[in-house]
């Protein structure tokens, strides 16, 4: 497997925490960014690649597509009960900080099993690797954002937050040169990139679209970032099919 496929991820993380450092007034317009680079990574990646590679096995679309909404719903139901739980940490003596880098700590482990579905996919398919690591790529560009948001409380970032950005980072190479030594069978990485695009979904809806709309800035251009990270990935799947 190319190494490179494991090292763009790893840069787009990095790239991500470091523009949210950077320009942290900023934010609703990258968090819509991040959103249309989800659901594009969702719907014009993952899935795609998750029918193609399960039609051979007798994984048809519709079990795909099952299998992607109840990722989904999973990670809603996950999601509204970590909230539940913060409430409740937040009026004792748990720290903003301190639940942001629980939060972060859980990017940490969803980046790498981000590495090895790359791993897995290219394992399947060259081409559906190279597709899957533009997707996380572009995701991974939301999770380096979303690290130091968690980790930093919205404040400006400390050693602390920029080691959380940094092992986000490193992760997707650790999970992809994991596979190197991992046997799974299609339907497992067809199962695997279904659950991944279940979770970018709910991602890009229940999180990124909420606070880009919570946070002060223009409508319109909040709007045009979200079709701005779609199109990116678009773009992507059109170099990528150029290529191969």
């Amino acid at each position: 497997m190319p190494i490179l496929l494991l090292i763009i991820p790893v840069l787009s993380t990095l790239a991500g925490g470091l523009l949210a450092i950077r320009f942290r007034r900023s934010l609703a317009l990258l968090i819509a960014l991040g959103a249309g680079l989800l659901l594009g990574a969702a719907f014009l990646d993952l899935l795609p690649e998750a029918i193609l590679l399960g039609e051979p096995t007798g994984f048809n679309p519709t079990n795909v597509l099952g299998v992607a909404l109840i990722s989904f719903l999973l990670c809603l139901a996950l999601g509204n009960g970590l909230d539940a739980l913060a409430a409740r940490w937040e009026s004792t003596a748990f720290s903003r900080r301190t639940i942001g880098r629980i939060g972060g700590t859980m990017l940490i482990f969803h980046s790498f099993r981000d590495g090895m579905a790359i791993g897995l996919a290219y394992a399947a398919s060259h081409e559906a690797g190279y597709a899957v690591a533009a997707g996380i790529a572009a995701h991974d560009l939301g999770d380096g954002m979303n690290t130091v948001l968690l980790t930093s409380g919205g404040e400006h970032a400390q050693p602390a937050d920029y080691a959380f950005l940094i092992a986000d980072a490193v992760a997707p190479l650790l999970g992809g040169m994991a596979t190197v030594w991992w046997t799974f069978s299609t339907k497992s990485s067809v199962i695997l990139l279904a659950i991944a695009a279940g979770f970018f979904i709910q991602l890009a809806t229940s999180d990124f679209l909420p606070e880009a709309r919570r946070r002060e800035g223009p409508r319109t251009a909040i709007m045009a970032a979200v079709f701005l990270g779609s199109a990116g990935i678009y773009v992507a799947n059109l170099l990528i099919g150029h290529l191969h």
